[in-house]
């Protein structure tokens, strides 16, 4: 059986959430899902320069009812869903608390893209196991990610990231990331619907949403018809900074001071 994640970011430049998440089915779940979907993109989809048909959830916030019947798709087809985000202030936050004195770091330039992805890989294959009734361990779970300009990032550092997971961990991960142009993958788009939400909830300060699947908002044509298991992975200002503090120290060499808040 083969299984893909499809992956999408989400972020308004004006708040403070970071998220990136999407949806895992076999194969043959997303061929289903695929087909049904583009009957709803054909009907309620928006149109680019190119007449291609499809669905962008920033483009619908005014077309909920019609966003609930693409859910419905999705809850019909797809048996997990995954998250990971973060308040890019605390993450800021927590840099400013790592200290060493008498020097100076250097931090590079902050790729939150690159931090929500390491969040969310990690995340998921540490806990492949509690999943293994539904995707045995001996299964990998190919990623793929919409087409943005951190591909080259991504792609440049993947073996580096993959030579230091254990050895255990590291039979779980398949290939690198495939990048691909969402308004041509269907599965893309129901990751970029998930994401969306998952942003909406937090900034709402009402994360318990999330597990839930708690679309009020359409909830008479958003109906559940399949099991699922919903990953959400939610990051800290305190838990950034042991990983911070081990950058810091394998920079200089130095010890390194935690500040209080």
């Amino acid at each position: 059986m083969s299984w893909h994640a499809y992956i999408d970011e989400s972020y308004n430049p004006e708040r403070d959430a970071y998220v990136i998440g999407g949806c895992i089915a076999t194969e043959a779940q997303w061929k289903d899902f695929s087909a049904e979907w583009q009957l709803f993109t054909e009907r309620f989809g928006r149109i680019d320069a190119t007449r291609r048909r499809y669905f962008h959830m920033v483009e619908m916030t005014h077309r909920l009812e019609e966003v609930g019947f693409f859910y419905s798709v999705i809850s019909r087809h797809v048996p997990v869903f995954i998250s990971a985000r973060f308040n890019r202030s605390e993450f800021n936050r927590a840099r400013r608390r790592i200290y060493i004195p008498g020097s100076t770091i250097e931090w590079d330039s902050v790729n939150f893209y690159w931090i929500a992805f390491r969040l969310l890989m990690d995340k998921f294959h540490l806990e492949r196991p509690q999943l293994k009734k539904l995707i045995p361990l001996d299964e990998v779970v190919q990623f793929h990610m919409d087409d943005t300009s951190d591909r080259r990032m991504v792609e440049s550092v993947w073996q580096e990231y993959i030579s230091h997971r254990s050895d255990d961990v590291r039979e779980r991960y398949a290939g690198t990331p495939i990048f691909e142009d969402d308004k041509n993958v269907p599965p893309l788009q129901a990751a970029d619907l998930w994401a969306w939400w998952v942003r909406e909830w937090t900034e709402r300060g009402a994360p318990q949403r999330i597990l839930r699947h708690d679309f009020e908002e359409f909830a008479a044509v958003a109906v559940h018809r399949s099991p699922r298991v919903t990953m959400d992975i939610e990051f800290s200002e305190e838990q950034f900074l042991p990983t911070l503090a081990r950058m810091a120290k394998s920079q200089s060499g130095k010890e390194v001071i935690i500040l209080p808040p």
